[in-house]
C-alpha cells in the first residue's frame, strides 16, 4: 500500500468524508497503485456486506432446516431422552431395591434423590409457566 494513503484515509474516501482536495489525492494514488486498489476493493466489499446485515426480527426467514429441526430432530431427541431416563431409572431402582445395603442408608439416599427430583421439577414447572408470558420467546438470533 502507498505510504501516503492510510487505511483510515481509504475508509474516509469510501464514506465520502473527505474534502475535494483529499479526494483528488486519494484518486490519484488509486490510479497509480494496484495494491491500493485491491485494498480499496476489500473495503468496498466489507462495507456492502455490513450494510446488508439485518438484525431486525421481522426480517428473519425460517429455513428448511428450522422446519426439519422442529418436526423431526426435537421429537426424536425428546423421545430418546425420556426412554433413556426411564430405562436408567428403572434399572437404578432395581439395583437399589435389591442391594444388601441397610434400610436406613436406602431411606436416606432415597430421600435425597426424591428431594433433588422435586426441586428440579419445581424449577422446570416455574420456567414453563414463565415461558408463556415471556416477551422475548420469539426473538431470533
Amino acid at each position: 500500500m502507498s505510504n501516503r494513503i492510510s487505511p483510515d484515509d481509504l475508509m474516509r474516501y469510501l464514506d465520502s468524508e473527505m474534502s475535494p482536495d483529499e479526494r483528488a489525492r486519494v484518486e490519484a494514488e488509486l490510479a497509480r497503485s494496484t495494491e491500493l486498489q485491491r485494498e480499496f476493493a476489500l473495503f468496498q466489499a466489507l462495507k456492502s456486506d455490513i450494510q446488508g446485515l439485518s438484525f431486525h426480527p421481522a426480517t428473519y426467514q425460517s429455513s428448511v432446516w428450522d422446519k426439519v429441526n422442529a418436526h423431526v430432530n426435537r421429537p426424536v431427541g425428546w423421545l430418546l431422552l425420556i426412554a433413556g431416563l426411564v430405562i436408567w431409572m428403572t434399572y437404578g431402582a432395581y439395583v437399589f431395591a435389591t442391594s444388601s445395603v441397610s434400610p436406613w442408608e436406602k431411606l436416606g439416599t432415597g430421600a435425597v434423590a426424591i428431594g433433588i427430583l422435586l426441586l428440579l421439577a419445581s424449577v422446570i414447572w416455574e420456567r414453563l409457566q414463565e415461558w408463556e408470558t415471556d416477551p422475548y420467546r420469539d426473538v431470533h438470533r
